[in-house]
């Protein structure tokens, strides 16, 4: 079946880690060891606030206030992570050039956070035709109900989609959809890859 549509992550596709500085960067300016922040961020409040039932600032707060943190900090939070990860700039320029004869997706486990950072911060929501973020549906990936979500609100059945993902937990997920999953390692391998499964489901 012909593929109509290519579906990308967020965290840890379009957005990657700066060179030696992502999650261990953060956690060395706040104090804390790289271990205790990622386990917040792979927690149940994290899934809490990528429903939706809690929200970023509450997220953060109690964070600072369990690691005994400087709350008059917390502010500069925000403009750790801008200094610590970036956008994938090989990834985003295959985007760009996919959508002249492909719908481009978003489909993302993130907080209320995401939508302003890719609307005003970063300015490249207009790059999706959708874009289906967890704590909008409440629904986390890997459940397969937000992966039709997101086809349904392009239009496509499964195997007419491609779904990009650095987590293998969501690529499985994925690939019992029936979408074509690839599991981001590197962005040479993932843009690889992807045209890889363009050419033979022309």
């Amino acid at each position: 079946m012909t593929i109509k549509a290519i579906l990308w992550d967020f965290s840890g596709v379009l957005l990657v880690p700066k060179k030696d500085l992502g999650h261990a960067y953060i956690a060395h300016m706040l104090g804390l060891s790289t271990q205790t922040l990622i386990r917040y961020f792979d927690g149940e409040m994290n899934s809490q606030v990528d429903l939706g039932e809690i929200t970023s600032e509450d997220f953060y707060r109690t964070l600072f206030k369990e690691q005994d943190l400087d709350q008059t900090t917390f502010s500069c939070f925000y403009d750790l992570y801008e200094q610590a990860f970036e956008l994938n700039a090989p990834i985003l320029s295959m985007i760009r050039s996919l959508r002249k004869n492909f719908k481009i997706g978003l489909l993302s486990n993130y907080s209320d956070r995401l939508r302003p950072l890719l609307e005003e911060h970063f300015r490249i929501a207009d790059l999706f035709d959708d874009i289906v973020i967890s704590c909008e549906v409440q629904l986390l990936k890997p459940d397969a109900r937000i992966y039709h979500t997101a086809l349904e609100r392009l239009g496509i059945q499964p195997q007419e989609s491609i779904f990009v993902d650095d987590r293998i937990e969501n690529i499985t997920s994925a690939r019992q959809v029936g979408i074509h999953a690839v599991h981001y390692q590197t962005s040479q391998q993932v843009i690889s890859e992807v045209i890889q499964l363009l050419v033979e489901n022309k």
